[in-house]
């Protein structure tokens, strides 16, 4: 791109042995009224194509073997991948309804585990700021416990990529028995976690075992959750 950006019109005369008048008509003909015009679209287009990638490898985003351009490229090219993946795959009226059942409940408890649990926090610091007051049922490893103390007043989030957790499959049953709503949110659609939750947001599944870290699960997940606040900040503030 710098080379384009120092490419005078004369030097391009030299290169393509062309005269002025020619890469002005060409310009022209393009639909650029001469070369100064082409040159900045020319530009514009290398800038935004910068960092699009046409394949994203979910799992394993960046290799060692790469440059640290390369490695950046993959990681906005993830990002970006994710967000669209998600959006083309969100059901606005399931995720509405979650969002009021959040509002409405008495009590919000939320279950996750490992990286997950790092992006749930960050989604429940959120809902502070709405003075929304989440429980993390799963921090003090008393879940089981705490699952019993739920009423049908409250509701029930269950964060969990591959849903199949023996542990949040036992909580879920217990919070089942009180009436409480259940949220899922999961990529795994076949889970029995599925079938016992009142809600769903299924998320598609990308990431694999052989993962170098949760890049595309934790993002997924981030941006799911950032979504349901929003709305829910829209919800308490109208």
């Amino acid at each position: 791109m710098n080379i384009v950006k120092k490419f005078l019109k004369l030097q391009l005369d030299k290169k393509t042995y062309s005269s002025n008048a020619t890469i002005i008509r060409i310009c022209q003909k393009l639909g650029y009224p001469g070369f100064r015009e082409f040159k900045y679209q020319l530009l514009k287009e290398l800038e935004s194509n910068k960092f699009v990638k046409q394949s994203v490898d979910f799992t394993k985003p960046f290799y060692l073997s790469e440059s640290d351009f390369e490695i950046i490229n993959n990681l906005s090219s993830l990002y970006k991948e994710t967000i669209d993946i998600i959006n083309a795959n969100l059901d606005l009226k399931q995720l509405e309804t979650i969002v009021r059942v959040i509002y409405q409940a008495k009590r919000v408890f939320i279950y996750s585990v490992g990286d997950t649990s790092l992006t749930v926090k960050n989604f429940m610091n959120k809902l502070i700021k709405i003075n929304i007051y989440a429980i993390l049922a799963t921090e003090y490893h008393e879940e089981l416990f705490t699952s019993k103390n739920v009423t049908s007043d409250d509701c029930a989030i269950f964060v969990t990529y591959r849903g199949q957790k023996d542990l949040f499959l036992k909580c879920m049953q217990e919070v089942k028995k009180s009436g409480a709503k259940i949220i899922l949110i999961t990529a795994n659609r076949d889970s029995v976690l599925t079938r016992l939750s009142n809600n769903q947001i299924i998320l598609p599944n990308k990431e694999h075992d052989d993962r170098i870290a949760t890049f595309y699960s934790q993002l997924a997940f981030n941006y799911i959750l950032t979504v349901i606040y929003a709305l829910l900040h829209k919800k308490v503030e109208l």
